[in-house]
């Protein structure tokens, strides 16, 4: 049964870490150097009499711009500019038990330059204010897989240990989309990926990395995912975050061997009422996500981070209303005369000028290969556009292309020039396939092309 799932895509990874960075006996020096800066800020809003939030506080580590979050658990929490990391500073004398910096990586570092290139970058932003010792608090391991486990419930699972039973589950009578199995420090979710994205400030971000690894976006994707907190950690003698990498594969296998989905058809209904479901057989599917999850390409994607600018989200009305707010503030504290007139005439009359734009002249389309879209920003402001490879490398920018905003004309030859890229050898034909695979779904849906099976 295991060769029906050869073709599914798939692709393995860290979906989440947090760990500590060990102060140095230079750390006093940085964070007062911290709490002067943002009491430098505060002073300019409060001395113009101006209402501020946590983000209109940034300050500066190495050159580094960080944002404020707040504070929250003793910590001075902050964000970099491409929300890669949040990062948190704390006073030596309070929380003893803990380590002054605390370090979250986050799912737009981790998906575009590579979980190594952040952690390497935040060492290199704290030199001289830490040490070598990454202690790590949290690691989930995960696999996104193109397979559709609505089908699944909570008796059709097995668990070697007690702490590990405790179940709950979301969706609807027919279909699963959240499930969980465990509670921290160790649990299992197995969840509806392609649902959760349609919420998600990532999905443009995820949706390009499940292209670059051969996903039909048309079809489900569903993430398993194992969450392991320091005190599960410890049972395998890891406590660093260098040993959790290394052992990141060992701990997702036995993982799924702690918790096994099984097949229910196995056993008879004695086992499952005596609760002697262990008896059971895994369902294929989980044991081939546990042979093959794998973390060397994962771990090899790393680039350049100083110059990597965040994608951008979608422009909203309240993203405007920050950004025009965060401008008065900023003519205010610069003293640049602003009163109501001044603000409702330059409004009226920017909107008066872009009421009726010109219609723009189309533009030639480009389709993605193999890579992700990445803004870069430079030190001196500019902005510069690239591609990311799977191999790490950076190359000249190429436009993504979604099939549903083309033209019927502009499909059409999409689809012409994939089918004469199948008999080009140097183009690897299965990711030919899979985007010539959505692209057809998509002429099929606008009857342009008849609805043959593949």
């Amino acid at each position: 049964m295991m060769k029906n799932f050869e073709e599914i895509p798939y692709v393995c990874g860290i979906d989440t870490l947090y760990y500590f960075c060990e102060s140095s006996l230079n750390y006093d020096d940085l964070f007062l150097d911290i709490l002067d800066q943002i009491e430098r800020i505060k002073g300019k809003f409060e001395q113009k009499e101006i209402e501020y939030d946590n983000a209109d506080i940034s300050i500066n580590i190495n050159q580094i711009t960080l944002s404020s979050l707040g504070k929250s658990e003793g910590y001075h929490w902050f964000k970099d500019i491409n929300e890669f990391f949040k990062i948190g500073f704390k006073d030596t004398l309070t929380n003893r038990g803990l380590h002054d910096i605390r370090v979250q990586l986050l799912g737009n570092g981790i998906y575009t330059v590579g979980l190594k290139s952040v952690i390497a970058f935040i060492d290199e932003m704290l030199e001289g204010f830490i040490t070598q010792a990454h202690p790590v608090t949290r690691i989930d391991l995960n696999c996104f897989i193109q397979y559709d486990f609505g089908f699944v419930d909570k008796r059709m699972f097995v668990t070697k240990k007690r702490n590990y039973a405790a179940i709950s589950e979301i969706g609807d009578s027919s279909t699963i989309q959240t499930l969980y199995v465990g509670k921290p420090p160790f649990r299992l979710r197995l969840y509806n990926k392609s649902r959760e994205l349609k919420q998600s400030k990532k999905q443009e971000l995820m949706e390009a990395y499940f292209r670059l690894n051969g996903f039909d976006l048309t079809q489900p994707v569903f993430n398993v995912e194992f969450e392991m907190h320091r005190s599960h950690l410890r049972a395998f003698n890891i406590t660093t975050l260098e040993e959790a990498l290394a052992k990141a594969q060992t701990l997702f296998k036995t993982a799924m061997d702690e918790i096994r989905l099984i097949d229910l058809n196995s056993i008879g209904e004695k086992d499952s009422d005596n609760n002697t479901k262990n008896r059971a057989k895994s369902l294929p599917i989980w044991d081939f996500i546990k042979e093959r999850y794998r973390l060397e390409s994962f771990l090899q994607i790393t680039s350049p981070l100083e110059r990597i600018k965040r994608k951008a989200y979608l422009y909203d009305e309240t993203r405007f209303i920050t950004e025009y707010k965060l401008l008065i503030r900023k003519g205010l504290i610069n003293s640049v005369p602003i009163n109501e007139t001044m603000l409702i005439h330059n409004l009226n009359e920017t909107v008066n000028e872009l009421q009726e734009p010109k219609r723009p002249s189309p533009k030639p389309f480009h389709y993605a290969k193999a890579f992700i879209p990445i803004e870069i920003k430079q030190f001196n402001g500019s902005v510069q556009h690239f591609r990311l490879l799977r191999d790490g490398q950076l190359i000249k920018p190429v436009n993504v292309l979604s099939v549903d905003k083309l033209s019927d004309y502009e499909l059409l030859s999409y689809l012409e020039d994939i089918s004469q890229d199948f008999n080009q050898e140097h183009i690897d034909s299965k990711q030919i396939y899979h985007r010539y695979k959505i692209a057809y779904a998509e002429a099929v849906r606008r009857k342009l092309k008849p609805d043959i099976p593949f």
